[in-house]
């Protein structure tokens, strides 16, 4: 399940953080008002896939928030008007529930320093998934790899989209999360994971840019 909510800030400017960290406890903090059990498993705990219990999913994922022109100050990105919107997703309908349950039963809410109304909760439609299918990141996508060096210390190296190890990675964690969620292996494991590069170069070729807002 997917909702969209929208959050219209008490007073003006409104801050949003860019550490995610307070972007998660508010999520997991509108679930235990309402599902205490489930947001401590999650959270505490989570699903692994069989016999790997090093890993442990939480089975939300959330974008960056959706601003109004927006300046960046400190730790956080502040907007003179108009009002944040968020998309929120899970494959655990209950999870969804809880949190717009717990959504719709407070009159505010506070996402790092600033108060909010919740204006509007949408649930979004399912996608329609076919054999091939082209998708938008509304969050970075990250993938990482921990080699262990002489001194025993473990390293984690973030790859870049130009990798190799980057696409096969990315199916290879899909994977997993589909034996945590279900408990067995997928009736069809033909995966395979590209950017698209036409999109890459259209963006300026893999070039850092400024934006704001």
């Amino acid at each position: 399940m997917r909702i969209r909510i929208t959050l219209s800030p008490h007073h003006y400017p409104a801050a949003v953080p860019l550490n995610h960290f307070p972007l998660a406890a508010f999520i997991y903090e509108t679930v235990a008002s309402v599902a205490p059990e489930l947001a401590s498993y999650l959270h505490d705990e989570g699903l692994s896939p069989g016999g790997q219990e090093d890993k442990r999913f939480k089975f939300f994922v959330f974008s960056l928030p959706e601003l109004p022109p927006y300046y960046f100050q400190g730790e956080q990105r502040w907007f003179e008007q108009g009002v944040m919107r968020w998309q929120i997703s899970s494959p655990l309908p209950e999870f969804i529930e809880a949190l717009v349950t717990g959504l719709g039963a407070q009159d505010r809410v506070r996402i790092g320093s600033t108060e909010f109304t919740v204006a509007g909760i949408e649930i979004m439609p399912a996608p329609r998934f076919t054999e091939r299918m082209r998708f938008i990141a509304l969050s970075p996508l990250t993938v990482a790899t921990t080699t262990q060096a002489a001194d025993g210390r473990r390293i984690k190296h973030y790859l870049r989209a130009n990798e190799e190890e980057f696409g096969p990675l990315v199916v290879a964690n899909l994977l997993e999360k589909y034996r945590a969620l279900f408990g067995r292996e997928p009736d069809h494991s033909c995966l395979s994971f590209s950017f698209d590069q036409d999109y890459i170069q259209r963006a300026g070729g893999g070039r850092a840019k400024k934006s704001h807002g």
